[in-house]
């Protein structure tokens, strides 16, 4: 594969978006549809997860160098098995999500949240951002709470923002939500050295729901509205500010609470703990 060259598009691309050295940038990625023009090229006779592996390298290096040494990669690891396994190691455990997250997790100099769920890792100056870091998913006690201090950006590689909008949950909470409820799941959590047993916290939805989520309303809103960046050439990118997705969001919330579904829902339980869940 002629790394330079895929090199090359993306740094123009992410200049294009508006993506500048210093900035900090939570990655949302679709490894193989971000190669896709390149594609002829980089599975010339080599195995998959080799593909896997010197794509998920070229990205990442691509990144870096564009953002140069004051920039920050946030990177989501997300591991929902610990669910079921009640067991979280940070420095260990795998994310689900799939495999340049894991890449992202073998890197030197990275540090991850110790959300047992819903972790981010950090590569780059802005380290601070994992803590606060909470029982709870979203909130005020969550590594998320601080993207509007760190002036985050959304950056999107190969895939489309709608589908990678893990913040909107972020911004229901501090909003307040009717479709989903906090499950617990008690587990243990290894931090290098240090075990503890804690219950964390993580939202659902109502499992007789049939309202779907509907982000693509609020992406379609900030398209129109020209709040987010885009450029296909050769390689889909997209950048948009977690300030603006903040102050917009919160604000359609505040007078629809159900905007991210695909019907307005009302959820109530009784003094006799009957829950009734209505859509229109």
């Amino acid at each position: 594969m002629d790394n330079n060259s895929f090199s090359n598009t993306l740094k123009k691309n992410l200049t294009k978006i508006g993506i500048k050295k210093g900035d900090t940038v939570y990655l949302g990625i679709n490894l193989g549809k971000s190669f896709t023009f390149f594609k002829d090229e980089i599975f010339q006779n080599t195995s998959l997860n080799k593909v896997r592996e010197k794509s998920s390298k070229l990205i990442f290096k691509s990144i870096a160098e564009h953002l140069g040494s004051d920039g920050t990669i946030i990177c989501p690891t997300f591991s929902f098995y610990f669910i079921k396994e009640k067991k979280f190691n940070v420095n260990k455990s795998k994310s689900d999500l799939g495999y340049f997250e894991n890449f992202f997790l073998r890197q030197k100099n990275i540090v991850r949240s110790i959300h047992p769920i819903y972790s981010i890792a950090i590569w780059g100056k802005n380290k601070k951002i994992i803590n606060p870091c909470g029982v709870f998913s979203f909130g005020a006690n969550s590594p998320f709470s601080n993207f509007l201090k760190y002036k985050v950006k959304f950056l999107n590689i190969g895939i489309e923002w709608k589908n990678t909008c893990t913040y909107l949950h972020h911004i229901e909470h501090l909003n307040g939500i009717n479709h989903r409820f906090y499950k617990p799941t008690k587990g243990k959590i290894i931090n290098k050295k240090k075990k503890i047993t804690d219950v964390f916290y993580n939202p659902v939805r109502f499992m007789k729901l049939k309202s779907d989520k509907a982000e693509y309303k609020i992406e379609k809103y900030l398209r129109r509205k020209f709040f987010i960046k885009e450029t296909n050439d050769k390689i889909y990118c997209s950048s948009i500010k977690a300030r603006d997705v903040h102050d917009i969001a919160l604000k359609i919330l505040q007078k629809k609470p159900s905007y991210f579904m695909t019907k307005n829902v009302y959820v109530s339980i009784d003094n006799k703990d009957k829950l009734t869940i209505k859509e229109s």
